[in-house]
């Protein structure tokens, strides 16, 4: 038996295995999760004097998704009063799509699975005696390769508000927020965000003075919460006491980092905030804008840095290759 040739060719085995073992620690899966929830329940407008009506609403709710590579989803939208419920079928583009069930956000447990998913929905009556509201966005890719994806929704609307005598007027609502960003390689990118604004300004019809209290876009009273409540930015807000702001409902988080997800995490609590002025009686308009968004990309992973494991595997195939190479036999002279 040749001991010699035995020993090379196990020897070369390990070799051709360490190789391998490298080749495949390069092959790196890459993806990122998006999630952002902005809810309100209980949303109320409130004046201290007289009557205050609600008509003409003009209510607009959408969503999207696409992802490079794959089939692009037109958004879809409803356009409907604020009495009626909203609830936007949600759009999903990827292999990943079937068996996602309607307003259910999770992640998928698969990581093979690829797909990006916008989901838009609002219930209840939302400008008149409460209302419970909701905007979705989510948005995962899983993937080998360059990819991105994103999910979004909006909810924006008018409403014509009337004062049947000067009252103050009071937003108050329970809200709650939910952002979390997740990478599983570095170079990936995942960012949510989402915001509330509220507005009243004036139109052709308010009162004489309307605009004497108004900014140079004509709002005369905003509510964007940010987590502050002495925060004056919000246009003739009352900010002492009754001043309800607790953390921000407009804000963007994201990274980059896989060791490092970022997750805004907040269960409801009391927003309110009531003009610092007595509107006089007359017609306004009441806007709103509400919204979230998830952004991702996935890069195309480059080579991974070996483990411990993968560099010893590799050094036992060097001295393998090595000592093969050295105990071939010489070739005898002609």
């Amino acid at each position: 038996m040749n001991v010699d040739h035995t020993r090379s060719k196990t020897l070369g085995w390990l070799g051709a295995l360490a190789a391998a073992s490298l080749l495949a620690s390069g092959q790196a899966q890459a993806g990122a999760y998006g999630l952002a929830v902005n809810e309100l329940n209980n949303f109320r407008i409130t004046t201290s004097a007289g009557a205050l009506s609600l008509a003409g609403a003009n209510r607009n709710a959408s969503d999207s998704a696409f992802f490079e590579g794959g089939v692009a989803v037109n958004p879809r939208a409803v356009n409907t009063g604020p009495a009626a419920n909203a609830d936007v079928l949600q759009v999903c583009s990827g292999g990943g799509c079937s068996g996602l069930p309607q307003n259910h956000y999770a992640p998928s447990p698969s990581s093979t699975l690829e797909f990006a998913r916008g989901d838009a929905h609002a219930f209840g009556n939302m400008l008149n005696g409460g209302a419970s509201v909701s905007a979705v966005a989510e948005a995962q890719r899983n993937t080998i390769g360059a990819a991105t994806a994103t999910a979004g929704d909006t909810l924006t609307g008018s409403v014509n508000l009337t004062l049947s005598s000067a009252g103050f007027i009071t937003f108050s609502f329970m809200g709650r927020r939910d952002l979390r960003t997740s990478v599983t390689t570095m170079g990936d990118k995942s960012n949510v965000s989402i915001m509330d604004i509220f507005n009243i300004s004036c139109n052709s019809s308010s009162p004489t003075g309307c605009l004497s209290h108004a900014n140079a876009d004509g709002v005369i009273f905003q509510f964007a919460p940010d987590g502050d409540a002495n925060n004056g930015s919000d246009i003739n807000g009352n900010h002492g006491a009754g001043s309800l702001d607790p953390f921000s409902l407009n804000m963007t988080a994201g990274t980059n980092d896989p060791a490092t997800g970022r997750a805004f995490t907040n269960g409801f609590a009391m927003f309110s905030l009531t003009s610092n002025f007595a509107l006089p009686a007359g017609s306004y308009t009441l806007n709103f804008s509400k919204s979230t968004r998830t952004d991702i990309v996935v890069i195309d992973p480059p080579l991974a840095v070996p483990e411990p494991g993968t560099l010893f595997l590799l050094g036992m195939g060097l001295a393998a290759l090595a000592f093969t190479r050295r105990r071939q036999p010489q070739s005898s002279a002609a």
